[in-house]
Order: structure tokens, then sequence, then C-alpha cells
């Protein structure tokens, strides 16, 4: 168990390292891999996009290299053991340094997966990133010590490079007190239903709405404030969102802009059966008029396997919620999901969409 430890440490190092080269480089150190090269292409395919996954392969591999010299990435990906060296090594050398990543990114895109090839990267999304990892890790294990010691270095130097187009993006700033709440709140909630983050955004904004409503009070609302990034909760939650008095749940809400099938309904009985609380009152905030065709609700409920699950929409909560808040809560909530969108995992697109929403005169 010692070893496992050392080599992860040792990988965080490597990481770390590398990254803290990166940081003194600019482009102009690396000629060769001028704009228009190969290699430049391959990188900007890998690296300039919103799946994680890929770059979380590569840095993988190229730290397997590191411990091992005869390690073999393209025909035994497995024999690094990548869970464990990405999930307790390197994870925390990308999170130090500011680079987009999630806690099992390898483990995404290459689970149970040996050989990384064309046959891999087939029908990956996108594949373009899936093929520049296969063909920038050939181009890595064919090359000679020096070869291979630029190559890598620019690597690291264009993942530095990306993560800082990422933190430093501007989001445009709003002033809710010149602004109809109602008006802004439209916005807002269009926003994260054009831009969800994989229902990331939608989840974080009905939960601070809620945190609005129940400031001061002795209801808590919990769940929403805990990170979605680079998590490895084991523990299962009730539900996306619930409300506590005295520690007690009282609501539980699953916030989703996906169709709600049966099968997310058993997952919900599986949450609810396996945590103890089958028997608390559950709603479903989504899109009533796409996300609930395949179900048959009456007045706003559904019957299922004994259990009542109850629906409302998401647009129409989260305005009725904006309409019971001060403008000093409308505030903190538009505050807290620039914040939230402003976080270095946030894709570009989504960052961008902010803009797209508000940097016009509302």
């Amino acid at each position: 168990m010692t070893n496992i430890a050392e080599r992860n440490t040792s990988g965080q190092y490597y990481v770390n390292t590398r990254l803290g080269v990166a940081k003194t480089k600019r482009e102009e150190d690396f000629p060769e891999f001028e704009p228009g090269s190969n290699v430049h292409q391959l990188l900007t395919d890998l690296i300039e996009v919103n799946a994680k996954g890929f770059r979380g392969v590569v840095v993988t591999a190229l730290t397997g290299l590191h411990l091992n010299e005869n390690y073999d990435p393209l025909n035994n990906f497995y024999g690094c053991n990548p869970r464990s060296i990405f999930e307790s090594g390197i994870w925390y050398a990308l999170q130090e340094n500011g680079i987009p990543c999630g806690k099992s990114d390898p483990l995404n895109v290459a689970k149970n997966t040996n050989q990384l090839n064309e046959d891999w990267a087939q029908g990956r999304r996108p594949q373009a990133a899936a093929l520049a990892a296969v063909n920038y890790l050939r181009l890595v294990v064919s090359s000679k010590q020096s070869k291979r010691a630029r190559l890598i270095d620019y690597f690291f130097f264009r993942l530095w490079a990306y993560s800082q187009t990422i933190t430093g993006f501007q989001l445009a700033e709003i002033e809710s007190s010149e602004h109809s709440n109602q008006i802004i709140g439209n916005r807002l909630v269009n926003f994260t239903l054009k831009y969800p983050e994989s229902g990331n955004l939608p989840q974080y904004l009905v939960s601070q709405l809620l945190s609005g409503l129940f400031r001061t009070s002795e209801t808590e609302v919990i769940g929403g404030d805990e990170s979605v990034f680079g998590t490895n909760t084991t523990s299962k939650k009730p539900a996306d969102i619930w409300l506590e008095i005295d520690g007690e749940p009282i609501n539980l809400y699953e916030v989703t802009v996906k169709p709600v099938s049966l099968k997310r309904l058993d997952d919900s009985l599986d949450a609810l059966q396996s945590t103890g609380h089958l028997n608390h009152p559950v709603t479903f905030i989504c899109r009533i008029d796409v996300d609930t065709k395949d179900l048959n609700l009456a007045d706003g409920s559904f019957q299922y396997k004994g259990k009542h699950f109850d629906f409302v929409d998401y647009k129409n909560f989260c305005l009725s919620v904006f309409a019971l808040l001060n403008d000093e809560e409308c505030s903190t909530v538009i505050k807290n999901v620039a914040s939230f969108v402003q976080d270095k995992n946030i894709s570009m697109r989504t960052k961008s969409g902010w803009n797209e929403f508000f940097e016009s005169e509302i």
C-alpha cells in the first residue's frame, strides 16, 4: 500500500513540476510546433475542447511513462493503474494549478480500455479529440528522448495556456438594481435552459432560489451547494436538493431538463429506499411541456409503484420564486450563479452564452 501511495504522490509531483515549467514558457519557445504544424493541430484538437476525458487520458499516460519507462500506454493503458494514479495523484496537481478537470477523467472515456487506437476513438465525442490523443501518444512513444521531452513540455504548456484563457474570460456584469427582477429572471432561466451544463446549471439556480427564499427561516436547503465538479461522493443522496428543519428532511426536489422516464423514477425510488426517505414528498422541477410527454400526469402528479411524484414547470417555478425575493436576495442569486459560471470547469461555450444573454443592455 505504501508503494501505491508513493507512486501516486510521485505522479502528482511530476504533473506539478511539468506545469511549473509550462508557466515559464511562451509559444515562441516551441518554434518547431508553430501554428499549422501537425503537433500544434493535434494539441488544439485534444486540449481546446469541453471534453476533459481525453486530456485526462494523455496526462495519465505521460505520468505512467515517467514512472515506468517500460509502460506502453497504447497497448496496455491500464498497466499504470489509471484510476488510482489519476484520482489519488494527478487530479490534485491539476486542481492546484487551475486546470479544468473532473475526478475520473480518463475513466470517463477509457474505462476497461487497454488499447488506445482508432477503434477506441471511433464514436467518441468529440472523435477528433480521441484521435488526437492516440496520434499524439504515438508520437511521444516513438520519439527519442530529446524529442519526447519537447513533445511533453509542449503538451503541458498548451494545457496551461488553455486554462488561462478559461479563467481569464470576462463575464458580463448584471446590475440587478437597474432592471426588473422578472426581466433578469427570464434571461437567467433561458440561459440555463440553452446552456444547462449537463443539468448542473438548472440545479444550481433552483438551489440558489430556494436558499434565498429560506435564508432567514429555520429551513435549510441541502444539496445545492455541493460542488458538481471533481467530487467523488460515495454516499447516495435522496434527491438533487432537499429541505430540512432541525436536521430532518421535509421536501425533496429532483431538477432536470431531460425527459423524465420510468427508469428515472426507478432511480429516484432506489435513492429514496436506500436513504430511508421513501415516505417524503418528491417534486420534479422540469420542463412540463417536453420532459413529461411519456408520463400521463394527472393535475401535476404521477403515481408509480405506489409512490406519488409531483411535477412543476422549471421556468414557472424559478420566475415565481424570483417574484417572492427582495432586491437584495435577487442580487445574491445572480452573483452566485455568475460565480458558478466563472468556475474553470464550466465550458467556454457556456461562458460565452452568459455574455450572449447579458452583455447587451437589458
